[in-house]
């Protein structure tokens, strides 16, 4: 009885392990909300507003459209987690990376996970887009997948619209986007939450060459600790079912190889992280 109430104590402890190690990379990759401060004379900056520089090398922005799509710089920030600027001069906080929610409309059609955003005629407001364009960053989820509220506009042409708008989870990069080069390519492999990911963590533009090779490096690590865990957790059960004494040497044992792979799990990050920014 002792025997079996042993073999289940180390199997549970060793189930644990094997969880909170590979749980450790899912955090370390979360991405937080980044914002800047900014200066702004606009009366209209709603959270989720996309925003343009007045001018270049300028600290004051105003709502983006298709007219200023060439200075956008990021999003309205409701709270972001972590901010690049103390100057308590800047009136609104600006999302320049990580993810959050920006207003989005369908005006360009609706917007699938993985859509590239950008500037619409309507200012703030975000949209599909269908061609190359300045980007605000991906959209991480379908547009009917959210709340939207209907509104009639004037664009910038005059013209009244309804349109549908919406606080969409978008993965905030802004750069240039190229609908031709991103066809017909290695970049079409590549899943787009995943190449947003891989910007994020490098602060730029990843080739997509190089967010494949980390995502196998890091598959491969993980596939590597997998294998480990399993192993040693099930040769070390059935050890101590045939020589119950041996619990606590092999209880050592299994915690060694548990570090060995949080080691190896370590080393796997900082591959991907120097193949993703060097």
């Amino acid at each position: 009885m002792t025997a079996w109430l042993q073999t289940r104590k180390t199997r549970w402890l060793g189930l644990f392990a094997a969880g909170f190690v590979l749980t450790i990379p899912g955090l370390c990759l979360a991405a937080a909300a980044i914002s800047q401060g900014y200066k702004t004379t606009s009366d209209n900056v709603a959270k989720g507003a996309l925003l343009s520089l007045v001018a270049d090398n300028s600290t004051e922005v105003e709502p983006a459209n298709t007219s200023n799509a060439t200075k956008l710089v990021g999003v309205a920030a409701d709270k972001p987690l972590v901010e690049l600027s103390g100057n308590s001069s800047s009136n609104t906080r600006v999302v320049v990376g990580g993810t959050t929610e920006v207003l989005v409309s369908d005006i360009n059609g609706n917007v699938q996970a993985g859509d590239k955003i950008t500037v619409s005629p309507v200012s703030g407001i975000g949209m599909k887009a269908v061609g190359s364009a300045e980007v605000v960053g991906s959209a991480q989820a379908d547009f009917s997948a959210i709340t939207t509220l209907n509104r009639s506009v004037t664009t910038s042409d005059g013209q009244q619209k309804t349109i549908k708008v919406g606080l969409l989870p978008v993965a905030v990069n802004v750069t240039y986007y190229s609908a031709s080069m991103s066809q017909g390519t290695i970049s079409s492999f590549v899943p787009p939450f995943l190449q947003s990911l891989a910007n994020t963590v490098a602060g730029r533009q990843v080739s997509p060459v190089r967010v494949l090779i980390g995502a196998t490096t890091l598959l491969l690590g993980f596939v590597a600790v997998m294998i480990i865990l399993y192993t040693s957790i099930r040769n070390g059960l059935i050890s101590i079912g045939r020589n119950p004494l041996a619990q606590k040497a092999l209880r050592r044992g299994l915690i060694d190889i548990i570090f060995a792979a949080m080691g190896l799990l370590l080393i796997t990050a900082a591959i991907v992280y120097a193949t993703l920014v060097l």
